[in-house]
């Protein structure tokens, strides 16, 4: 059988050109919004896995994935939600821009997701425009957001600590410590 050739996500930078100063990052997205389906990226096999089906009348309320060139605590990529006006697909890049960070702990790691919406386009109104930190999100919405993350890691058999949530200050200083331990490990 020949060799899969797998992406080359972990390639892609963290940031796009001018990113820091505007707290855009590159992500990948594994799962749209709006759907049952949970998608996984499986980097062995270069391709995207069918993880689980969420009941019926449930979906995932925003686009979910990862950032690449990052390694969160629990040996994944650092997750990132990504709050824009249509969903995308699986394996779709975009360039998110970081609003702030939701703090869970899962099976006793570290689990955070990066909160981050649509960049910012001249011209084009969006929803997530009037979003530049975490507090500019209605607050039932980060605690239907919040809620369904816990929810759903119970449902799959994990136990779940929500423990907060903080601005993009603290989501980019989690974006550089998970940089930091990409590199370590690849060194």
């Amino acid at each position: 059988m020949p060799s899969i050739s797998p992406t080359r996500f972990d390639h892609i930078p963290i940031f796009p050109a001018g990113g820091k100063d505007e707290l855009l990052v590159h992500a990948i997205i594994e799962t749209p919004a709006r759907q049952r389906h949970k998608y996984a990226f499986v980097p062995d096999l270069g391709a995207f896995k069918l993880m689980t089906t969420l009941a019926e009348g449930l979906a995932w309320p925003y686009d979910y994935g990862f950032i690449p060139r990052t390694l969160a605590e629990d040996g994944d990529p650092l997750d990132i939600l990504f709050l824009a006006d249509q969903s995308t697909f699986p394996g779709c890049l975009v360039e998110a821009r970081v609003i702030g960070i939701v703090h869970l702990k899962k099976n006793g790691d570290e689990n955070d997701r990066i909160l981050a919406c649509a960049k910012k386009v001249k011209g084009i109104a969006q929803t997530t425009d009037a979003f530049d930190k975490i507090g500019d999100v209605p607050e039932e919405n980060i605690r239907g957001l919040c809620r369904f993350l816990v929810e759903y890691s119970v449902e799959q058999g994990n136990e779940i600590d929500f423990k907060g949530v903080d601005g993009p200050k603290k989501a980019m200083a989690a974006i550089h410590e998970t940089a930091e331990r990409f590199k370590e490990k690849r060194s």
